[in-house]
């Protein structure tokens, strides 16, 4: 079946908001807050701070709250900015797989060295680090230090797969290597050889600033999440790419015209008064993306649970009865779950160790297909995946490269007063909510106060910058906000009340 996809934006001064639509239905999302900006793919000149000899590792200091962590021998060859960029790298199949790395020296406590960050802080862990450095282009990823051409496994024909690697190794020098990307297929020459120069000056340029620069300090900045996305997943198949802010819509029409000018004409100004992600009905699957239970259409449900050590899936029939014998059933059940449980995985950002126990078949060739399914249905996820067989007691073990928080641990924090054991929404979620909210009634709130209600422990967990950004909002609109402490009720909720001007 093909599959239509759209982008569509939702553009505040505090948070920016990307939705990946298939066929209509939210399947990715990201999110990126001034509170809590990315710092994947940064590039930093780093101290050592602390050698962990009996765990070959290292901390090193970054200029952050938090020391980052680095192996110093690490098992992967190198380590790529962007998640697209590094599925398709770790997916390279028979020649294209890279030679081993060059030996890196061994560091000592205090040392000066350069790092990349390749995982934003989680918890009370700081950004995972690599020695390792590599730089995205639009068709291209950049490897100083490692002599080979790889070609994306997603480009499958074989002719361009040749010219390719035969342009690029023409233009390659001594001492660097490159992945090329999905979207160099079709490209002429001259934009090829042009992203070559382009990712070379950039290295060049890195070298000569890290030389002037004191320990730590930053070095080199990736792009934020909005040219990530226009430089990663604003590709052939995306029809549409919808944005709601001006300032925004422009900056993104400036992008692509200097990209492909040809795909201007896809980048759609949303102006209604409707929020964006409520015309599109994205909002009301963000709120049932926290939810562990999802019903299906024939009445089966699947159940997500995220643990620290893994992230359970559990299929139930639930009231699917099928048409047939109890067999049949079972496998029509399992078969409808798999496109939703690859779409969860995807929307809510789930990582690492993920366990899914279908309902126990006996027929051999259901569990063939199911596992075939399963593998179709990966094939879609950007993030590397990786499945076994269905197991005697109906479980399927998978692997799900991380590339960051969850949505859960995104959209909300522990609850301090179950002691960890449950969580609820952030107080920057909580509060941006009330912006939204603020930013939809519009000029209706002109002339008006606005009373924000909220317990006292919300609001010594809000950020100034948060706070003053619903403050900003409120005189564009020509309102007042007027914050009030309460003592009692539910600690993440703000009651509004507007006070229209008499």
């Amino acid at each position: 079946m093909e599959v239509r996809r759209s982008l569509v934006v939702n553009a505040t001064p505090l948070e920016m908001r990307i939705a990946l639509l298939e066929n209509g239905q939210l399947c990715e999302l990201f999110i990126e807050r001034t509170t809590q900006v990315s710092q994947v793919g940064d590039v930093y000149k780093g101290r050592v701070a602390k050698l962990l000899q009996g765990m070959q590792s290292a901390f090193v200091s970054i200029g952050g709250a938090k020391d980052g962590f680095l192996y110093l021998d690490e098992p992967e060859t190198h380590r790529l900015p962007t998640e697209e960029a590094a599925d398709e790298d770790e997916a390279a199949e028979g020649s294209d797989l890279p030679p081993a790395p060059v030996p890196l020296p061994p560091v000592k406590e205090g040392e000066e060295i350069l790092v990349q960050v390749v995982k934003d802080p989680i918890g009370s862990k700081g950004p995972r680090l690599s020695r390792h450095i590599s730089f995205p282009g639009r068709f291209l990823v950049l490897m100083p230090g490692i002599e080979h051409v790889g070609i994306s496994r997603k480009i499958t024909n074989p002719a361009e797969r040749e010219r390719l690697r035969n342009l690029i190794k023409a233009h390659a020098q001594p001492g660097e290597g490159f992945i090329v990307r999905t979207a160099a297929i079709g490209e002429k020459d001259e934009d090829l050889i042009g992203d070559v120069t382009y990712l070379r000056e950039l290295w060049s340029d890195l070298q000569a600033n890290c030389q002037s620069l004191p320990a730590p300090s930053l070095v080199w900045k990736d792009f934020r999440l909005l040219q990530k996305v226009l430089r990663d997943l604003f590709r052939e198949e995306v029809a549409s790419f919808w944005v709601d802010r001006d300032d925004t819509y422009r900056e993104v029409v400036d992008f692509v015209s200097r990209l492909h000018p040809e795909w201007v004409g896809r980048i759609k100004h949303f102006t209604s008064d409707l929020p964006i992600f409520e015309a599109f009905a994205i909002e009301k699957e963000i709120e049932a993306a926290r939810q562990p239970k999802v019903f299906l259409k024939h009445g089966g449900s699947i159940v997500i649970n995220q643990t620290e050590a893994l992230v359970s899936v559990d299929v139930n029939t639930g009231k699917f009865v099928g048409k047939k014998d109890l067999e049949e059933t079972v496998f029509l059940a399992n078969m409808e779950a798999i496109p939703e449980i690859v779409r969860q995985l995807r929307l809510r950002n789930l990582g690492g160790i993920v366990v899914i126990d279908f309902i126990d078949m006996m027929d051999p060739a259901h569990r063939e297909s199911v596992m075939k399914r399963l593998q179709e249905e990966l094939e879609r996820d950007r993030n590397h995946a990786r499945a076994v067989e269905i197991s005697d007691f109906g479980l399927v073990e998978m692997t799900r490269k991380r590339t960051g928080p969850s949505l859960e641990r995104l959209l909300t924090s522990a609850c301090p007063h179950c002691e960890g054991s449950g969580r609820r929404l952030s107080a920057e979620t909580v509060v941006l909510a009330v912006y939204r909210e603020m930013a939809r009634q519009g000029e209706r709130l002109k002339g008006a106060q606005i009373r924000l209600t909220l317990h006292a422990e919300l609001r010594a967990a809000l950020q100034a910058e948060t706070r003053e950004g619903v403050n900003q909002l409120a005189r564009a609109l020509g309102a007042h906000v007027q914050w009030q402490e309460r003592n009692d009720g539910p600690v993440h909720h703000i009651d509004i009340e507007v006070i229209p001007n008499r």
